[in-house]
């Protein structure tokens, strides 16, 4: 009698984890559109990603369903997302236009989060959001290519390239952030005092993006309170 409630509970216990399974395969190819992802020739040197390496994150869907700890590769040069199926055993491009915005979770524990921004300058470019609010920042994350002018022993013919550029949005107009902090104060002249301060208190660099969020963080503080006096 033991050997037969056993019998039955490993059965279950199978039929289970087989349903789980099953559902979860549904999902992913039912609900997740996109086209298999083709390769790069490696005549080039480096690499197209921005994330070189598979990180685990998070795909929101337009249509609201949100897909966690998928297996996901930011493809810089064509502005894909690509993402692993591990049903498939195949590296799938998703379709942007159902994706309302995505996640990577770095391993050093910090997170990015993209969304394509349809605008004349972007024109639907996957960019990081690093502050969502009256003034907002992004980053904009672009692989190119340069030719070798010369034949090389390794056979490379090009090479990637990495470049990140770092945009403010305000009042419906897109601005690149200014490398020194003084001219983002000009920038918002009515506040000049108060950001002289802020900046001098908190140490401002901007060659860091925290410091660039404090800071426009704080702008928009001082634009919310400026309004409602």
């Amino acid at each position: 009698m033991r050997l037969f409630f056993k019998i039955i509970s490993v059965f279950l216990l199978i039929f289970a984890s087989t349903s789980a399974f099953a559902q979860e395969r549904r999902t992913a190819i039912q609900n997740i559109t996109g086209t298999a992802f083709i390769h790069y020739y490696m005549s080039y040197s480096g690499v197209p990603y921005y994330n070189s390496d598979w990180l685990k994150g998070d795909v929101v869907m337009k249509s609201g369903e949100v897909y966690h700890n998928l297996q996901l590769r930011y493809d810089a040069f064509r502005d894909d997302l690509i993402y692993f199926n591990n049903n498939l055993r195949q590296s799938i491009i998703i379709d942007k236009e159902s994706i309302k915005g995505f996640s990577l979770q770095h391993t050093n524990g910090t997170e990015e989060y993209f969304e394509p921004l349809y605008n004349p300058k972007f024109n639907g470019r996957y960019m990081a959001i690093l502050l969502n609010d009256s003034v907002s920042v992004v980053v904009k994350y672009v692989t190119k290519t340069n030719q070798f002018n010369e034949l090389r022993n390794d056979g490379k013919t090009a090479e990637f390239l990495h470049k990140e550029t770092i945009y403010y949005l305000y009042n419906s107009e897109i601005q690149i952030v200014p490398k020194r902090r003084s001219a983002v104060i000009k920038q918002f002249a009515e506040h000049k005092d108060a950001l002289h301060r802020f900046c001098i208190h908190n140490h401002i660099r901007m060659k860091n993006k925290s410091d660039i969020v404090l800071l426009f963080s704080e702008i928009n503080r001082l634009l919310k309170s400026s309004s409602i006096d």
